[in-house]
């Protein structure tokens, strides 16, 4: 390969790089929901979200949807829910109990019941809870295990 040939190839692969060092450098910076999460809650409440993640997509995925949109009209969202995050007493309650009858979610109206869910346990209801109010761009922090009773 003659030196011309060689440095034409080298000023290529150089040109090549540059958008992916630019992505690179950019990206750096930003930190993932799950670091910002890490951020915000101590050790054990590291622990419940991880576990309450489980718990959610076994109990709550189905309706709930593992992004937590809801279903449409008849499903609330979970995602930056104004319900959810003002009164997380009653979010508890609801998890264990059910819940029939309408509500207010973001402005919009839902009527459908959810079921029960007797066999939760304080600290699972806790671990669905944490989860949920520090996922999908919910940022509730950690919750006072006091809240959370049968």
């Amino acid at each position: 390969m003659t030196s011309k040939a060689r440095s034409l190839k080298l000023n290529f692969i150089g040109l090549m790089a540059i958008p992916f060092l630019s992505l690179f450098i950019s990206c750096a910076g930003e930190k993932s929901e799950g670091a910002k999460t890490q951020e915000r809650l101590s050790d054990t409440e590291i622990k419940y979200f991880t576990n309450g993640k489980k718990l959610y997509t076994q109990y709550c995925a189905n309706c709930h949807a593992e992004n937590g949109e809801g279903l449409g009209r008849l499903i609330p969202p979970l995602k930056n829910s104004d319900y959810l995050l003002s009164d997380i007493p009653r979010a508890a309650g609801i998890i264990l109990n059910g819940m029939k009858g309408p509500i207010q979610v973001n402005g919009v109206e839902y009527n459908q019941p959810m079921p029960a869910n007797p066999k939760l346990n304080q600290t699972e209801v806790l671990e669905i809870l944490t989860y949920i109010t520090n996922s999908w761009g919910n940022e509730f922090g950690g919750i006072d295990p006091e809240l959370i009773k049968k």
